[in-house]
């Protein structure tokens, strides 16, 4: 039987939050101010979904992608823009709040520039052994196949596609596949996980679709499959060759805010440490003017060739 709730505020995840009788219930896809009327979902104990939306919010808008609601990859692109941004810097506020943090808080820095130009595609065998590529779906243990993705850049245009391909000729290993592509200045580079050990069959399989498809690299697991161009990103004054499944800056924007921030920041130091040395901080050396720029792995590379066990 359906039941009737107000939604009060939008949760960290981004589901609608109603409260009753004192306890937070959570309505995945509902807005705060919305009235909605809900369902619990068969076999799946406290969750619940959307029957009928009674008074929509007049913030509810259209989202851009026809997969949202069903893939996971997304959770609030049915929310006007301005409300999106305010709640995203109220989850910072928030965070810092509990742990006895005040401090000022600037507005969110749109950041997605051209759109993303890393991402991981899964592929497994669902319902009658059918193959479906794409992105894990909402609070589900499965995978949305899909053809598209508007979030992405162009530079990674092609990217599932040759997904698609992959994981057809990993047909017969009959493994679940990670694939993890990134965009570089070369082309595409594309690492395969979980697929198993492969028969050489199977590898020249995979270089023929690297070759087909001009992979900059194909790598499985980190070893490399096809190697037409080193897959490199420019990032400041360096030219960086990136390693297999590399973690960078999901953005280019978002990678150049970032360098924005720091420099300004920095401008008046001598020296920096960078506590979240991922590939960004190879941007940043060709950025920031202080004399000095160390990243944490390399303090702790030093502590652990010491005999005393302190931090040099």
């Amino acid at each position: 039987m359906a039941e009737r709730l107000f939604i009060d505020h939008l949760g960290h995840l981004g589901d609608g939050v109603a409260v009753t009788s004192g306890a937070a219930v959570y309505v995945p896809g509902a807005l705060p101010g919305e009235t909605v009327d809900v369902e619990d979902v068969v076999g799946n104990a406290g969750r619940l979904r959307i029957v009928q939306i009674v008074s929509a919010s007049p913030k509810r808008i259209s989202p851009v992608c026809p997969h949202f609601g069903v893939c996971g990859g997304c959770a609030v692109q049915h929310w006007d823009a301005e409300c999106y941004r305010m709640w995203k810097r109220d989850l910072v506020v928030e965070a810092l709040d509990r742990v006895g943090l005040h401090c000022p808080v600037a507005d969110l820095v749109d950041a997605h520039g051209a759109g993303r130009r890393r991402a991981v595609l899964h592929a497994r065998r669902g319902t009658h052994e059918v193959l479906e590529v794409g992105f894990s779906a909402a609070r589900a243990h499965r995978v949305v196949a899909i053809d598209r993705c508007p979030v992405l850049a162009k530079s990674l245009d092609g990217a599932i596609k040759v997904a698609w391909e992959i994981a057809e000729a990993l047909g017969p290993s009959a493994k679940p596949l990670d694939l993890h592509v990134t965009a570089t200045d070369a082309g595409l580079d594309l690492d395969v996980r979980g697929s198993g050990s492969l028969s050489t069959a199977l590898v020249s399989s995979l270089a023929r679709i690297a070759d087909k498809r001009d992979l900059a690299r194909l790598t499985r697991h980190g070893e490399v499959v096809a190697l037409r161009r080193a897959p490199c990103l420019r990032m400041g004054n360096a030219n960086v060759q990136l390693p297999p499944a590399s973690f960078l800056q999901a953005t280019a924007e978002g990678e150049a805010a970032l360098a924005r921030l720091v420099l300004a920041y920095c401008a008046n130091g001598d020296r920096a440490a960078d506590l979240f040395a991922g590939v960004i901080l190879l941007g940043l050396l060709g950025i920031i003017t202080a004399s000095i720029v160390a990243g944490l792995e390399a303090v702790l590379l030093r502590w652990r060739a010491t005999d005393t066990g302190r931090f040099p």
